[in-house]
């Protein structure tokens, strides 16, 4: 059965790596993409996410431009990973289409209302669109699949400070309206991300095939390889990159291959040092008998890594040159 999914990403390299997992499995619809700020602001993520729908011929994907800036705090962004355009720097033509009429929250309260228990939402950004959709309709909780959060962080460091990974530190009030929507939630943060590695050989793999996307995915992966080593964020750098994005279009097609375990989720927004940090309260622990998210705790990264690169191989166009 082909699960329906609506993406809410900024583009951003890593959002690139599960925009095109997504389109190549026939496992997965992508109805929507819904942008927002984050790696970039959201002008930018906005006409990135129509530029990549061009370069792999699928401009039928409607595109909805969402909120600016964090709920209450000030915005920040990640263009010391992502570089000023999001996209390593590569450059794409200036996209054919222009993006859809309409809000990107509102889209999402109206698409999952319209097909109650089928929408899967893909959250590979700040959540900020997706508190606004269950701030508007509550509801809404209860009438979406699932939510496949990127974010968080159990048992290793964050990624922005210590404690909190970057998606959810941008906007940790926006997070904790999810976490406590009652939403059903799966948790793909740096338990999982930090083990995929694309290895040069992956990228070699999606490189020979000829594709369009694969040949702008495979530029940009260097940028972040490059940006990932000067960060010093992983010790593994000089035979491949890590697109922590992938994980969560990789979940939804390959659930075998993670492993998973329950736990109540509370967001932390008054820390001043710990800010949007996800504490995990395992079943039976310290209480709270009841989960509230499914939390990623393990990956065969190998076997994911090499799906991707298989998958990423079939797309088309077929062409060695972005501009063609």
């Amino acid at each position: 059965m082909v699960e329906q999914v609506i993406i809410d990403t900024d583009p951003g390299t890593d959002d690139l790596a599960a925009i095109y997992l997504a389109l190549a499995s026939p496992e997965l619809k992508v109805e929507a993409i819904t942008t927002v700020y984050g790696n970039i602001e959201v002008q930018t993520s906005t006409r990135n996410a129509l530029a990549l729908l061009e370069v792999a011929g699928r401009t039928d994907i409607p595109v909805y431009k969402g909120v600016v800036k964090p709920l209450i705090r000030p915005i920040k962004f990640a263009k010391h990973i992502h570089g000023d355009n999001g996209l390593g720097g590569v450059e794409l033509p200036i996209p054919s289409v222009s993006v859809a009429e309409g809000y990107a929250a509102m889209e999402i309260v109206k698409r999952v209302n319209e097909a109650p228990n089928e929408i899967t939402i893909m959250a590979i950004g700040p959540v900020t669109n997706v508190a606004l959709a269950l701030s508007i309709d509550p509801s809404i909780a209860q009438k979406v699949k699932r939510i496949i959060v990127m974010g968080g962080a159990v048992r290793v460091a964050g990624n922005i400070t210590p404690t909190a990974t970057f998606n959810l530190n941008c906007d940790p009030e926006a997070a904790r309206v999810l976490y406590e929507s009652g939403a059903p939630i799966v948790q793909v943060g740096l338990d999982v991300c930090t083990k995929v590695r694309i290895s040069k050989e992956n990228l070699d793999c999606i490189k020979e095939s000829g594709n369009r996307p694969g040949a702008f995915l495979v530029e940009a992966a260097e940028f972040r390889r490059q940006a990932y080593s000067k960060a010093q964020l992983t010790s593994d750098t000089e035979t491949g990159v890590f697109f922590n994005d992938l994980p969560v279009v990789a979940y939804a097609l390959w659930p075998e291959l993670f492993e998973v375990q329950q736990a109540f989720v509370s967001i932390e927004t008054a820390g001043v040092l710990t800010a949007g940090q996800t504490v995990a309260e395992f079943t039976g622990q310290w209480g709270h008998p009841e989960a509230n998210t499914s939390i990623l705790m393990g990956v065969d990264g190998e076997s994911v890594a090499k799906r991707f690169a298989d998958r990423i191989s079939t797309l088309e166009p077929k062409s060695s040159s972005l501009i063609n």
